[in-house]
């Protein structure tokens, strides 16, 4: 399987989709320490101690703040995100909150889904009130032999309640819905690794715990208020050459951890010139037995009920993020929540509103979505959110074999007539990877 990813996410399908550039200077903040330099296990910070985190200069977000639970809901003027969201196209005009504002009021920028007009310069009252870290026990404040990574996240998985899960970034997020929360992580990216690997430790190597100059290790868990995320998500892609954001949407059997070393590693090797994000939903956890971490319909079930926060989120990212262009990756099980997704926003948005192209690029990597119903019905709504879509797909996908047997229908990432077809109808351009899968328990996937 990492076999596969090198050669399909790192060569293929995210160079093709973001570009590559010289390597960037990297940096990432430190961790927080007492007077006495041990690393606080739980760090709460004020909003405005977060803020000084992110990227220098003049925040664009200034006039954001946090509501107080306490505060009543108002009337026309509340700052709820309306159901449905309403959608803002990213523009290379939009370069601050009063910019932002402004356009908003032009028809002409907002895909309406109904419900009270708002502005992009307020958030939703949901959200945390305070910063929280959790740090990785006996971590060093140097940092050798490895690149902090700095990435994105929302997710809907709700917290493990297990004391040890408390002080272990791996266990803090388990496999059953919560409330949608926003947050970054850092993860480590050994230099000494082979591209498109997540190495890990091995009895075979004598390695019988994570060491981030050999593993990819997930270092540090910061979960934000909801407008301290956005400020420091605006910055991130303001200091990006083009303006561009990568988000991630993982598939079945996928722990939290899971998704933050992957979007890590991923970004590092491809030279990501922009943040990158990853929305995770409960698909597993590291507490789960293996029974339960791979219930495959247990998944799907967590899948149908995650599309409606994928949407909040796809909403705050055109709203907040300043991006300009917006590219979309999603592999497996994760296309099931993506199209379901953008099918809702369609189904939302009145009759006689046109549908402009919200995102730069869409990859579906390895769909596990039902092939006929994509290129008969599903593939012509959601064609107009991107101004390209690309399927990656294979003959050798061992994974979507058994979720052929499972659900009874052809799916589009296992190479099939319908797959082909959808790809003469011009609704996505075909990449064929079937000749990447040359071992033995290599899955294909």
């Amino acid at each position: 399987m990492k076999f596969s990813w090198r050669n399909l996410v790192a060569v293929l399908l995210l160079s093709a989709v973001c570009g590559c550039a010289e390597q960037p200077a990297r940096s990432a903040p430190g961790f927080h320490r007492d007077e006495t330099g041990q690393i606080i296990q739980f760090d709460e910070l004020d909003s405005s101690d977060s803020e000084t985190t992110a990227a220098s200069g003049e925040s664009p977000f200034d006039d954001l703040v946090e509501p107080v639970e306490s505060e009543p809901a108002g009337d026309g003027n509340s700052e709820f995100v309306p159901d449905p969201p309403q959608f803002v196209v990213p523009s290379p005009a939009v370069t601050s909150p009063a910019n932002e504002a402004a356009s908003a009021a032009a028809s002409d920028r907002i895909v309406s889904g109904g419900g009270l007009q708002f502005e992009p310069d307020r958030l939703p009252r949901e959200g945390l009130q305070r910063a929280t870290k959790i740090f990785r026990s006996g971590t060093a404040r140097e940092r050798h032999g490895y690149s902090p990574e700095r990435v994105y996240f929302a997710t809907n998985r709700e917290p493990d309640h297990a004391i040890a899960s408390a002080k272990d970034p791996d266990l803090f997020f388990g496999g059953d819905r919560g409330r949608l929360v926003y947050g970054t992580c850092e993860v480590s990216i050994p230099y000494k690794r082979e591209p498109g690997s997540i190495p890990e430790p091995s009895i075979l190597r004598l390695e019988f715990s994570q060491d981030p100059a050999k593993h990819v290790v997930l270092m540090e868990i910061e979960m934000l208020p909801n407008a301290d995320f956005w400020k420091q998500l605006r910055a991130a892609v303001d200091a990006s050459p083009d303006r561009q954001l990568m988000l991630f949407v993982h598939g079945y059997c996928a722990t939290f951890r899971d998704a933050a070393s992957r979007t890590a590693q991923v970004a590092y090797d491809i030279n990501y010139q922009g943040p990158s994000m990853f929305f995770s939903w409960p698909a597993g956890a590291e507490s789960e037995s293996f029974e339960e971490k791979a219930n495959y319909l247990k998944d799907l079930r967590r899948a149908e009920e995650s599309d409606e926060d994928l949407i909040t989120v796809l909403a705050g990212i055109s709203r907040y993020s300043g991006a300009t262009r917006i590219h979309l990756v999603a592999h497996s099980m994760g296309n099931f929540v993506l199209t379901e997704a953008l099918k809702t926003i369609d189904d939302r948005r009145p009759a006689g509103t046109p549908q402009v192209p919200l995102f730069d690029q869409v990859a579906l990597a390895a769909p596990d979505i039902n092939a006929r119903e994509f290129v008969e019905r599903t593939g012509e709504r959601i064609l107009p959110f991107s101004r390209r879509f690309t399927v990656y797909a294979s003959t050798q996908d061992k994974a979507l074999r058994l979720s052929k047997a499972v659900n009874g229908f052809e799916p589009l990432g296992f190479l099939n007539d319908y797959t082909r077809t959808g790809a003469k109808k011009r609704l996505f351009d075909l990449v064929d990877v079937s000749q990447l899968t040359t071992r033995w328990f290599d899955s294909g996937h």
